[in-house]
């Protein structure tokens, strides 16, 4: 259970509230909001150091202010040119001040503080086991984010429950602020257990850390019905999802594959990284038989260290000439509208993505099981599913495809349809709806706070 809140710290939450409480606080404010500061001067500032490089007093009032902290094991954060949990929205258009914790296991980083922004910063906590993580980074964060006026986020979102949740837990109790929990995987499966030595471990967790968060927020429907058999939680949602797929369905088709390679009258698709840990090469085998036919092609598209095993597992099962290999795409939309079927047997964030683009794009698919996708699609309907590893179930459903243009016609449309009407598409309301997800554990922190301190009517005389 999280800490209670005193109703002094619940005015300071409220969303509405007066704000600027001493001299330090005002000037990050007005330092936040300078458009003109130099970029390479802000680098490597720190928080504190932000607040003390103007000495202006500017009080404020009535604005919406919430200032965040995530905690995250996603590297990818480390990229400076955006920071983005949805893969679209940058953090910094969210929320009026951001801080980012990255928990890693390696060599320590160079620069353990930047900031991206005026109004972010990203802080990188190294060590060499993975579970000394949480212990480095509960000392950044009380060098980086606590200050003679307390603790400076307002909420603290843990983006795993794992380390994560862990470090989010004891800051939350530490200086009463309320916690939010990200469930982004399913850690009960072979899949998840695969991705990291380390995850045998890992998947204990959440039975200690979930149930001491009351707000809890999943990617999907199906790992929400999943915490919610499994825990008793406050506050559960799916977070809103967003995509720009009707600029991918309504975009002008200017390749013809066909065209291009004149010998194929029926294209199979591949988009994906060809990395070490890609499954092309059930796309490659469960295609052979077809790919025996020259008026047959499978085209991928994408690039990557284990190219030439594949170009090799094609030679050898004798279908080399019937595989093209593209390289250097940059709309791979284009691919997809023009080819005749997408086959994709790769299970990760980027592959969900891609099955997105391809819905929207309107090519039929025969997709490897995830939660993700069995809570969009309907096997037969939208979409033709298989176990991540079963060849044959692959073969199968390939053949049907082949053999049955209604067929594909009606997964397209279905899965088309389905996309334009689940998703999020005007940014703005996306956006508001995101934050306010976020947000709503500040509330949910004051309602515990009231019940905790209204007087209970005695009614024994």
């Amino acid at each position: 259970m999280q800490a209670r809140y005193t109703s002094s710290d619940m005015a300071r939450k409220n969303l509405s509230s007066f704000d600027a409480s001493d001299v330090e606080r005002s000037n990050l404010e007005y330092i936040l909001k300078k458009d003109s500061a130099p970029k390479d001067d802000n680098t490597y500032v720190s928080v504190e150091e932000a607040m003390r490089s103007d000495a202006v007093f500017q009080t404020q009032s009535n604005r919406n202010i919430t200032r965040v902290l995530f905690i995250s094991q996603d590297e990818s954060l480390l990229n400076p040119t955006q920071q983005s949990l949805d893969g679209y929205t940058n953090l910094a258009d969210l929320f009026h001040e951001v801080h980012i914790l990255i928990l890693r296991q390696g060599i320590p980083a160079k620069n353990p503080v930047l900031r991206l922004a005026p109004n972010m910063w990203l802080y990188t906590a190294t060590h060499k086991d993975w579970w000394g993580t949480p212990f480095v980074g509960n000392k950044l964060v009380l060098n980086q984010l606590v200050f003679a006026d307390g603790f400076r986020p307002d909420i603290i979102v843990a983006r795993d429950p794992y380390e994560s949740a862990a470090l989010a837990i004891h800051l939350g109790r530490k200086y009463e602020r309320p916690v939010q929990l990200h469930v982004l995987e399913d850690y009960t499966t072979k899949e998840f257990l695969a991705k990291n030595r380390h995850n045998r471990w890992r998947r204990y967790m959440p039975r200690f850390t979930v149930p001491r968060i009351l707000s809890i927020r999943t990617s999907t429907k199906a790992l929400y019905d999943f915490l919610a058999k499994r825990f008793q939680t406050a506050d559960l949602a799916v977070l809103p999802r967003f995509n720009n797929f009707e600029g991918v369905r309504t975009a002008p088709s200017t390749l013809d594959l066909r065209a291009k390679y004149k010998s194929y009258i029926f294209i199979i698709l591949y988009v994906g990284t060809l990395g070490h840990d890609s499954f092309f090469y059930r796309v490659i085998d469960a295609a052979r038989f077809g790919l025996k036919n020259p008026r047959i092609g499978l085209v991928a598209v994408g690039e990557g260290p284990a190219k030439k095993e594949f170009e090799e597992r094609a030679k050898i099962l004798g279908v080399r000439e019937q595989v093209v290999f593209e390289e250097g795409v940059k709309d791979d939309v284009q691919y997809m509208k023009s080819a005749n079927v997408l086959v994709m047997p790769d299970t990760t964030p980027e592959s969900e993505e891609i099955v997105l683009r391809a819905a929207a794009a309107g090519i039929p698919m025969i997709l490897a099981r995830t939660p993700m996708r069995e809570d969009i699609f309907t096997d037969g309907e939208s979409a033709l599913m298989c176990a991540p590893d079963n060849i044959d179930e692959y073969s199968l459903k390939l053949n049907i495809l082949m053999n049955d243009l209604p067929l594909r016609k009606h997964i397209a449309e279905n899965a088309q349809q389905i996309i334009m009407t689940k998703f999020h598409e005007d940014p703005v309301r996306y956006k508001a709806a995101y934050r306010e997800s976020i947000e709503e554990v500040l509330f949910l922190g004051m309602a515990e706070a009231t019940e905790a301190t209204e007087p209970v009517e005695d009614n024994s005389i």
